[in-house]
Parts: C-alpha cells; sequence; structure tokens
C-alpha cells in the first residue's frame, strides 16, 4: 500500500512540475525569455519606468525651450510630437499584463498637451498653455516617485486579482508543452470526434460559426441588470454620445449582426424564416439604443430583406468564416449612407469621386483557421469591387480632407486593408457618399480599445462632424477590455 502512495505521489508532482519544467527547458533552448519570470519582471518595471519619465520629461522640457520662441516648422512640430508621444508611451506602460486605462487620471496633462500640440500645428498660438501643460508634467514626473511605484503594484500590478489572471491566462495559453500537444488533440478530435474545439460551431451545411456568435445569442442579455459583473454598453456609447457632443460631433452607432443572427436556420432547422430582427439581443440594443437618444443603424432588417436575393447572389456571410461577403459590406455602405444623408451638415462635406470595379478573391475562413482545420475546407471565392478614385489612386484614408471618422472592428478591416484592398464597406461608404472619409480600426476591439486609441490621438477629431462607431453583436458581451469609459482628453 506504501508503495501505492510513494508511486501515486510522485507521477502526481511529475505532472504538476512537467509543464514549469518543460516550458524552462524551452527557454534555455531557445532562448526566448522564461514566461513565469513575467510577475518578477513587472515587479521592477515601475521602478524602471520612473527612470524613464524622468529622462522623458526633461527632454521635454529642453526641447520646449528651445521650441517656444520660435516660428514652429514641419521639422520642430515632429520633434514636439514625439517628444510628448515618448512620454505618453512611457506613462501608459506599467507592466506587460494590466495597462493603464487610457482614462485614467494621470493621463490627463499629457493628453490635453497633445490637443495643444495639434492647435499649435494649425495656426492657433497656444504656446503659454502649452509651456503651463509641459511645467505641470515636469513637476510630476521629474523626480523619482516612490509613491507611485507603490500605486503601479497596489493598482495596477502582482497586488492586483485582475493581473494575476490575466497573467496565468497567458501561461496557460503560451506554454510551450501545450503549444507542441495542441494540434495533435486538435486534430484527432476533429478527424474521429467531428469536434473543431473551442472556437467554431460546425453544422452539416459545411459551414463554420465562431463559437461566440452563437453564446452570444443563447445566453442571457449582457445589459441585464443580474450581469453585474460586466461593463454595461449602454452607459459606455451615451458617455462617448457626450464625449463628441462636448467636440460638436454626431455620432452615429452601427451594430453589425453576427452571421448566426442572419442564418440561424444553419445551426437549427427549426428557425427557419427567422433572422435576428426577431430574437437577437443585438437586434433589441439597437432599440434600446434608439430609445436613449442615439443615432443607431438598423442593419438587422436590411440584411433580412436581402436574404431573399440568395438564391440569385452569393450569400450575404462567407461559410467559414466570422465576417460578411462583399455582398455583405456593400450592402451595409448603401444602408448606413442613406442614414447619413439625414444630416444636415453632410452639404459642407468635400467632394470626391470614385469608381469601381470587380475583381474575384479568395478567403480563408478565419473560423477555420482559429480552429486549425482550415486544410479540410477549400478557400472560398468571392467578387469584390475594388475602390478607387476617378484619377485611379487607390482609395486611403484621408485624415485632413475628411469630416467623417469612423471607428471599427474587423467588419471594418475586411476587404479594406486586406485583400483586395479598397473593396470594404469604408471604401463603398466613401463611394456612396463622394466624399473622403478617415478611418481607426481594431480586430476584435471595437467595444474600447479602438476608442482608447483614438484617446491617444484625439487630435484626428479637429474639424469632424461625425464619428461612426461599428461593432460586432457579440462583443456586447465579449467585446476586449469590455465596455469603458474612454476620456478624449
Amino acid at each position: 500500500m506504501r508503495r501505492t502512495y510513494v508511486i501515486f505521489t510522485t507521477v502526481f508532482f511529475v505532472l504538476l512540475l512537467l509543464p514549469v519544467s518543460w516550458e524552462f527547458a524551452h527557454s534555455l533552448h531557445s532562448g526566448e525569455a522564461f514566461q513565469p519570470m513575467d510577475i518578477f519582471r513587472d515587479m521592477a518595471k515601475p521602478v524602471w519606468r520612473e527612470k524613464a519619465l524622468v529622462k522623458e520629461s526633461d527632454s521635454l522640457s529642453v526641447l520646449w525651450q528651445k521650441l517656444s520662441g520660435t516660428e514652429l516648422s514641419d521639422s520642430s512640430s515632429e520633434a514636439l510630437e514625439n517628444a510628448v508621444l515618448n512620454l505618453k508611451k512611457n506613462i501608459l506602460e506599467i507592466n506587460e499584463y494590466l495597462p493603464l486605462d487610457s482614462a485614467d487620471p494621470s493621463l490627463e496633462n499629457v493628453s490635453r498637451l497633445e490637443e495643444l500640440v495639434s492647435e499649435w500645428e494649425n495656426g492657433v498660438d497656444v504656446r503659454r498653455e502649452i509651456g503651463m501643460r509641459i511645467g505641470k508634467l515636469l513637476t510630476q514626473y521629474s523626480h523619482y516617485s516612490s509613491r507611485r511605484v507603490l500605486s503601479a503594484w497596489w493598482r495596477h500590478g502582482f497586488l492586483k486579482g485582475k493581473y494575476l489572471r490575466a497573467f496565468e491566462n497567458r501561461l496557460e495559453k503560451e506554454n510551450s508543452l501545450v503549444k507542441l500537444s495542441r494540434p495533435v488533440y486538435q486534430k484527432f478530435a476533429w478527424k474521429v470526434l467531428f469536434d473543431p474545439g473551442t472556437k467554431a460551431v460546425p453544422v452539416d451545411s459545411g459551414w463554420l460559426f465562431y463559437r461566440q456568435d452563437v453564446e452570444f445569442l443563447v445566453r442571457k442579455a449582457p445589459w441585464n441588470s443580474r450581469m453585474e459583473k460586466l461593463d454595461d454598453p449602454l452607459s459606455a456609447v451615451l458617455d462617448f454620445k457626450a464625449e463628441l457632443e462636448r467636440r460638436g460631433i454626431e455620432l452615429l452607432v452601427v451594430v453589425i449582426p453576427g452571421k448566426p443572427s442572419i442564418y440561424p436556420e444553419l445551426l437549427n432547422s427549426e428557425m427557419m424564416g427567422l433572422t435576428g430582427e426577431n430574437f437577437s439581443y443585438g437586434r433589441n440594443f439597437v432599440s434600446m439604443l434608439a430609445e436613449n437618444g442615439v443615432d443607431v443603424v438598423n442593419l438587422y432588417s436590411a440584411f433580412s430583406a436581402a436574404k431573399d436575393k440568395d438564391s440569385e447572389e452569393n450569400l450575404l456571410y462567407l461559410n467559414t468564416d466570422t465576417h460578411w461577403t462583399p455582398r455583405g459590406a456593400e450592402l451595409a455602405a448603401k444602408v448606413i449612407a442613406e442614414k447619413v444623408r439625414r444630416y444636415p451638415f453632410v452639404v459642407d462635406f468635400p467632394q470626391r469621386d470614385y469608381m469601381d470595379s470587380a475583381v474575384i478573391v479568395e478567403r480563408e475562413g478565419d473560423v477555420a483557421v482559429m480552429a486549425e482545420v482550415a486544410k479540410d475546407f477549400s478557400k472560398q471565392k468571392v467578387i469584390a469591387h475594388v475602390v478607387k478614385e476617378v484619377s485611379g489612386k487607390p482609395f486611403r484614408d484621408d485624415f485632413r480632407a475628411s469630416k467623417v471618422l469612423i471607428l471599427g472592428d474587423s467588419y471594418s478591416r475586411i476587404y479594406e486593408t486586406d485583400a483586395p484592398l479598397g473593396a470594404g464597406w469604408i471604401a463603398h461608404f466613401a463611394l456612396e457618399m463622394r466624399t473622403p472619409v478617415a478611418s481607426i480600426v481594431s480586430d476584435g476591439g471595437a467595444s474600447t480599445l479602438v476608442r482608447e486609441k483614438l484617446a491617444r490621438k484625439s487630435r484626428v477629431l479637429k474639424n469632424k462632424k461625425l464619428v461612426i462607431w461599428e461593432f460586432v453583436e457579440r462583443d456586447l458581451r465579449f467585446g476586449a477590455e469590455g465596455w469603458k469609459k474612454v476620456r478624449l482628453d
């Protein structure tokens, strides 16, 4: 009996220590950092950060002393912008796993300084206020602060449960032993059990659905009062609307229906004839936004009506991908453009003529790639229409001329900045409106991350009349970083 205990205990500890031992051996062999040591590096990072903040704030002060009494040139403007960005970068990079939120009060001065530099570049003499802001930053960061180090540990570091959970999750996902064994197991599960894993839901039609898209429909609405642990997307949208209104900018929200909201019958034949127009929480959220005074585009109704043409044309969504086909993207652009034309300020939009031409695109489904079963599915060929200026120049963002800024996720990226380029809904919106546009895109991050991107360069809002905020419905529950309130200054 004692021998059995010894054998059991030995096996237990071997299995317990195997992942970390394997990772240590891998780091020695490959030269990569030993990931479990990240927590100790992050303990030291606030100390190193203090030294960097002292250096960058002093550099900014010295540069300003040289520039404050001179006329702004392109080279001096670029040098000042870089100095401000370097300081802001060091303020944000507090550790590897739980960085500062863009709404953190410590960013107020440097974010305002970014705006002032932008105003100075546009001919407004704000040198006195720039000097005052730089003075405040110098007072704040020109000396080593033990209090800031302790605050970094307590509010964002290893003393915070959220940090430890993020650290643990990365350890589980990026362990070299897990990476080595995962493809073997996934191949067995798919070939033998017809199980594509945690990312995909297969159906008899040969389609793959993204599991989060399906879970979004079958679980309780994320803005329900009982879901207290989740951020409230409605509050975040209303807060962002107020932020823009203070700058004289309108907000238009576009909620993208997920593939199962439009084609539920492929998941369950009993739902034939239904679409997200009837049952989707995302559709309910569109109504909720309208009731709270938010301008919103209802794509559910448009896509539901467009399904009648599926037999004549290709479908609205890709077979093994989360995203829409070019047809779906172009339909969305038309519906959004129809809404935007109702704003009175549209008459003042700069005019630019575009043309489009058809091309054939091959797409490898992202759901199949995530599930690592792409080899078992052929690439899907779809017809896209590439938008160009009438002069033949490729379509591209124009932050200076555009009166419209688009914030979006991968639905704004597909066909736009990947193959075939300039054929996504953004380019077709510009084609419909005959006006230049600008965009900020964050794959999987339209709930919070894209607004944080905007906050870091809020000067792009200058002269904008409208912000179109696009996000897919599943982000109401699963959006990266939740639905935080983000300050733009």
